[in-house]
């Protein structure tokens, strides 16, 4: 079950054997546009990865499913919900949102180059804070979370509307043991020049 406080989401989270079932399928897996919200087939819930990937449409005609993430655009947004709470079968766990970014969801978007950000472990502490980098330089402000290569992660996914095929991409830092889940939303700074993919540059000239 995911929920954030502050915005309309409070769900279910579904898991099927592939990243296309719910995309139109409801939670008593009837037809439906709305689809639902649903995990990575390739996660684990057990345990949880080292990212955990969860996908949700976003509704242009209402605000259900992932439609209210949009609102991480703005800080605002970000001041109101830092934190995402997660609930497994097996444990409940807090995420304090680390960095939101618009990417693209086809290689047309970035001459032919997606930035994959749905892996669900990396080989190496290394290579995870590669990853981090990377997210830095697309980041649209920086919130002052910390983040450590021996760190969790929860990235949630769902279309923006920038350019063709765009993504809405939040992550969020797990809470450490001992951490308080409280965030210091004052420490927030905004990206003055983030990276976008090649769509982007294009459709703003």
């Amino acid at each position: 079950w995911i929920k954030i406080n502050g915005m309309n989401i409070d769900y279910p989270v579904l898991q099927s054997s592939d990243n296309s079932y719910y995309l139109k399928h409801d939670f008593n897996k009837q037809y439906s546009n709305y689809g639902s919200i649903f995990m990575s087939f390739e996660n684990n819930s057990k345990d949880l990865d080292q990212n955990t990937v969860i996908f949700g449409h976003s509704m242009r005609r209402d605000t259900q499913m992932f439609t209210p993430l949009h609102a991480y655009k703005d800080v605002s947004g970000f001041k109101a919900s830092p934190v995402i709470t997660f609930s497994t079968l097996y444990k409940t766990y807090k995420f304090k949102v680390f960095a939101v970014y618009i990417t693209n969801g086809s290689s047309s978007g970035d001459n032919g180059y997606v930035f994959d950000y749905t892996f669900t472990n990396l080989s190496t502490e290394q290579n995870f804070g590669e990853y981090i980098n990377e997210v830095k330089q697309r980041q649209l402000y920086d919130t002052g979370v910390d983040i450590l290569p021996t760190d969790k992660i929860i990235t949630l996914s769902t279309c923006t509307y920038e350019f063709d095929d765009a993504r809405l991409v939040v992550i969020g830092r797990m809470v450490r043991d001992g951490e308080s889940s409280s965030v210091d939303t004052s420490k927030v700074k905004i990206n003055s020049n983030p990276r976008y993919p090649q769509a982007w540059y294009d459709k703003n000239n």
